[in-house]
């Protein structure tokens, strides 16, 4: 089957509810907590990489086939780098969960939430094809949460395959 490049590389799953505010504050991330996601997506058998990535605009993705996360190294700040790996590893967590992870009455409030607080996010939902925009939706969504919450949900949906 003859898939374009972009869609063969991002995972079209789906997210469970999260819970919902009315705005998405910006996060401080450290380096400690993207660490701790790496090393939880590497535990649960994910390759993670980071690239010098060509297309422009590409911030990283995640390929189901072979179970990578590429990090692109266009970021300038610790919250950048953790808003891609969270983002790709929503696109893991979909994956485990076989589908979306959150529940279909909370898709509208997280639109609104995001397009309040990060409008260039939602324009961005645009370039996909209609059936990938829910999974983008949440792993844009999910980028956008405290770090504690995105490494519970983690937990949550792939923390059954945490290989030792």
């Amino acid at each position: 089957m003859n898939r374009p490049l972009l869609r063969d590389w991002c995972c079209c799953l789906s997210i469970i509810w999260l819970p919902l505010v009315s705005a998405i504050p910006a996060q401080a991330v450290s380096w400690e907590a993207i660490d701790v996601l790496r090393n939880k997506l590497t535990r649960s058998g994910v390759r993670v990489l980071q690239r010098d990535c060509a297309q422009k605009g590409l911030q990283g993705l995640y390929h189901p086939r072979s179970d990578t996360v590429v990090v692109c190294r266009s970021h300038r700040s610790p919250a950048q780098v953790w808003d891609t790996l969270a983002h790709e590893a929503t696109h893991r967590m979909q994956r485990c969960a076989g589908g979306s992870i959150s529940d279909r009455q909370h898709h509208r409030a997280m639109y609104s939430a995001l397009a309040r607080s990060h409008p260039a996010e939602v324009r961005s939902l645009r370039v996909y094809p209609r059936q990938q925009q829910l999974a983008e939706l949440e792993a844009r969504y999910t980028a956008k949460l405290p770090p504690g919450d995105v490494l519970r949900l983690f937990d949550r949906y792939c923390g059954a395959q945490i290989r030792v």
